[in-house]
């Protein structure tokens, strides 16, 4: 369903993290708080933001944009419960990256006021079952239910940590103001929260963030990106490629961790081409785990994770025409991983570095070659996804990486193939695209040089790989790949 959440990007945009293959385990910055901050619980002022966010937002759709989903009455709710939610027709960035986002919100107004990871998830939920039955006068959805949802709980709880390393109570002027406005871009609905309890300007001895002691590792890069179909080289296309990347906590640290002690965040975006902005966002957060295994240097890591993936592309075909050799979400997944990490010693240079995860996806989105309905041009569905990634790094300086990534996503409920789709109501047509079901594979190498001033260069290759079998057409397979280079700073 559409919503105003432009505004939201604005965040992502600014949120810490990088694209790519994972580097072994850093040197990482300290951001350290002689003293946190108790926050009373106050669920009854959480609520009523979710309530303020979902009619301020309608307001604007209503009276500003004039939007024809805003206008609603008694009727038009009524009529949602009536129907009951359905597969919408969105775009693939609206659908799999707005909605998680806009659930995020949702779950700051709770996590800013006091309420803990598990309690902040009903509120992200309400929030998104008020404006899909409430807000519209289109029929709820079911996939924004799922991914405002859940990929709001991991989109909110990462930039609530984010926010929180910007937030010091002892300076004052034109760095307290800086400070401020970075942590309320990142998490909006925490920053408003600051200016209405007047902590926004509130002066005390100590920094007075949430959390008093997190590692973390930060690296922004950029470089050309050269992308192709394998069989159609000379179709490619040429961008400037900006990576983030954040590695929050370190997971060999503490015997047990709670809800996102440790995650990592990785985003990736193209200008100047015809490729989508947003091409990339990768994010694994850890629910539960502990630390099972340490000999020597050699340790091992076993959790429950959660992932948020978004893999997005655009190019133009010999006859010119614009095609998605892959795209792939997974919005909502939760399962199991091991992380393992081997630290060098006088005796031995070579640090190792080693993630292995099984997901199931309860919501996720292909690349769809047949099904075209309003805004809609892919599939969605559910499945599972296996990712495993390894480094070494020598001397500390030279590192070498490799990757695999395979998301298999089914599309369970489709449609006869004989129906002319520019005949049906979008609003009704309730699908999850073409019956069949679609895998994607991504393969990648990189060589880093790691200098001893914070700086790093890079060279990386990436192998895509879809092949989507449908039950009523013609099996289509896309290969694709890329080359970056890429020069990076560590802040």
């Amino acid at each position: 369903m559409k919503r105003f959440i432009w505004i939201g990007l604005l965040s992502l945009l600014s949120a810490q993290g990088m694209q790519g293959q994972h580097f072994p385990k850093m040197d990482t910055r300290n951001y350290v708080s002689d003293s946190t901050v108790f926050m009373p619980k106050k669920p009854w002022l959480a609520a009523g933001e979710v309530f303020g966010l979902n009619v301020g937002i309608w307001a604007f759709d209503r009276f500003l944009m004039n939007e024809d989903f805003a206008h609603i009455n008694g009727h038009t709710i009524k009529n949602n419960f009536k129907t009951g939610p359905v597969w919408d027709t969105d775009k693939f960035s609206t659908n799999l990256v707005a909605h998680p986002y806009h659930g995020s919100l949702y779950f700051n107004a709770a996590r800013s006021n006091g309420m803990n990871f598990w309690q902040s998830i009903p509120f992200a939920a309400g929030g998104s079952l008020m404006w899909e039955f409430f807000m519209e006068n289109e029929p709820p959805s079911i996939n924004d239910l799922m991914a405002t949802t859940f990929g709001g709980v991991e989109l909110g709880e990462i930039t609530y940590r984010l926010s929180d390393l910007f937030i010091d109570d002892r300076s004052s002027g034109a760095e307290r103001v800086g400070r401020e406005i970075l942590s309320g871009l990142i998490s909006p609905v925490r920053g408003i929260n600051r200016l209405i309890t007047g902590e926004a300007w509130r002066h005390r001895p100590h920094k007075g963030r949430a959390y008093s002691f997190v590692p973390v590792n930060f690296i922004v890069s950029a470089g050309p990106r050269f992308l192709a179909e394998q069989e159609h080289s000379k179709h490619g296309t040429t961008s400037m490629h900006l990576s983030l990347r954040l590695d929050y906590g370190d997971p060999f640290e503490d015997e047990f961790y709670s809800p996102y002690e440790w995650f990592q965040l990785r985003a990736g975006f193209d200008f100047f081409s015809s490729q989508p902005v947003i091409t990339q966002v990768n994010a694994i957060g850890a629910l539960w785990g502990k630390r099972v295994w340490g000999k020597g240097p050699r340790t091992l890591t076993a959790g429950v994770f959660q992932h948020f993936d978004y893999y997005d592309s655009q190019l133009r075909s010999s006859d010119g025409d614009k095609v998605s050799p892959y795209r792939i979400s997974e919005a909502a997944a939760v399962g199991g991983g091991l992380i393992y990490y081997k630290r060098s010693e006088p005796s031995d240079k070579v640090d190792a570095y080693g993630e292995f995860y099984v997901n199931g996806v309860a919501l996720g989105g292909g690349s769809s070659d047949y099904f075209r309905l309003d805004e809609r041009d892919y599939n969605m569905g559910s499945g599972y996804s296996v990712k495993a990634f390894t480094g070494l790094t020598y001397n500390k300086h030279w590192t070498f990486l490799l990757n695999m990534e395979n998301y298999h996503i089914f599309t369970w409920k489709g449609y006869n193939p004989d129906i002319d789709l520019s005949t049906v109501d979008p609003n009704t047509f309730s699908v999850q695209g073409d019956k069949g079901h679609s895998r994607l594979t991504v393969m990648g190498i990189k060589l880093v040089y790691l200098s001893s001033k914070k700086w790093n260069i890079s060279l990386s290759n990436r192998y895509f790989s879809r092949r989507t079998h449908y039950s009523y057409h013609d099996d289509v397979n896309r290969a694709t790949y890329d080359l970056m280079l890429s020069l990076g700073v560590k802040i």
